[in-house]
């Protein structure tokens, strides 16, 4: 696998510049007209509407992709014409307190509503390990996994590290060195409890992240920080009074396995859903797909959205930007094949490691007689639809 080495000194628009014309040459939006044709129009909502967990960025391009440019833009959300399918689709924005309402979730809305947008979603983004410790106050069922491997992870100064950290072990010498401390969002649950039950040194964590580098940057990058893999590489060794490289690993490579961003739909609503997933999930598949061979009508979209404030007033993400996260998206496989020659399918294997990390955890808000596999489903994918 590659590292973020590579795809930080990787010139994004040479990267993106192999396909991009066809693209370009077409009017907004002509290309999703071309490739999504499944009629929907008798077996989905319409509109349908799905629920992201952030605000828009390079990890949502395969939504984007299904409707192209050329769609209504406006505070919290993104619209226009499924394709050719019959539908509209409606991308909402996630974050607490900004696309969603103060104390919502992407999980809490699909039972409870996005009060902000005023709507139910159909389908939102969740992760795996939520689905199981909220398997009883919120059930879900993912229907599809555009990111085969999750871009949470740690980063860390280039200069002060360059041997990097890149496996558990590494951040358990790391916490027992005395350099520097680990800052993540907590450690009561989720990854962050998952390095301090696999032997890191609960001394060495500061809780408390919230997307933010201060720590790293006034302890002069001696500290570890959590983030994404695509996008704070980018913003630390290009600004963020920083401005030096710097390196991050995943969480999957820590030994956490888990889905991040996976398209999930209530429990209760499955049958209601079903005859319009059978339709609806290869298209997600085929999105994938031409998202990764060719991004730019996708990521111009995006940028225009974020630069227009639609997102929220401060989350303005620039070309450069969304370049590197889509770069990175591809260079480490994050939005990939899994472990065969599928896009967006689940690896029940996977599945059940990450059951048993998790399953310590659980409490009220899970299932007593939880089975691990029934939070997820390949019932609706598409074998065949896989990238190259």
């Amino acid at each position: 696998m590659k590292t973020l080495k590579s795809a930080l000194l990787a010139t994004p628009m040479a990267a993106l510049s192999v396909a991009a014309s066809p693209v370009l040459a077409q009017e907004a939006g002509a290309f999703a007209a071309q490739a999504y044709t499944t009629p929907l129009a008798d077996v989905c909502p319409n509109p349908f509407v799905i629920q992201k967990d952030w605000l828009a960025q390079a990890e949502h391009g395969a939504l984007y992709q299904m409707i192209g440019g050329g769609g209504t833009m406006e505070s919290g959300r993104y619209t226009g014409p499924l394709g050719s399918t019959g539908i509209d689709l409606v991308i909402l924005e996630g974050g607490g307190g900004m696309g969603l309402g103060d104390g919502e979730t992407a999980y809490s809305a699909l039972y409870m509503g996005n009060s902000k947008a005023g709507l139910r979603p159909h389908m939102g983004y969740q992760e795996l390990d939520n689905a199981f410790i909220f398997s009883a106050r919120f059930p879900v069922v993912g229907v599809a996994a555009p990111l085969n491997i999750a871009p949470q992870g740690l980063f860390w100064d280039r200069g002060t590290y360059p041997e990097g950290f890149h496996s558990i072990d590494d951040i358990v010498a790391f916490g027992e060195s005395g350099a520097g401390m680990i800052y993540v969002s907590t450690i009561q649950r989720t990854f962050g409890l998952y390095l301090a039950q696999s032997g890191v040194s609960r001394d060495v964590f500061v809780e408390g992240y919230r997307g933010d580098g201060e720590n790293f940057v006034t302890n002069n990058g001696t500290w570890l920080n959590q983030g994404f893999v695509t996008s704070e590489p980018y913003s630390f060794s290009t600004g963020n009074n920083w401005g030096r490289p710097i390196d991050a690993v995943t969480v999957g490579e820590l030994g956490y396995p888990n889905y991040s961003g996976m398209l999930s739909v209530a429990t209760d609503r499955m049958d209601e859903l079903a005859p319009c997933l059978e339709g609806l999930v290869p298209i997600i598949q085929q999105a994938v797909v031409d998202y990764m061979d060719d991004p730019t009508e996708v990521l111009e979209t995006i940028h225009e959205f974020t630069q227009a404030g639609h997102a929220t007033s401060w989350w303005r993400l620039s070309m450069e930007q969304l370049e590197f996260g889509w770069t990175t998206l591809r260079e480490r496989q994050i939005m990939g094949n899994g472990s065969n020659e599928t896009v967006a399918d689940f690896d029940p294997e996977r599945v059940a490691v990450m059951f048993d990390i998790v399953q310590p955890w659980l409490d009220e808000r899970a299932l007593d007689d939880l089975d691990p596999q029934s939070v997820i489903t390949n019932r609706f994918i598409d074998p065949s639809i896989g990238l190259e």
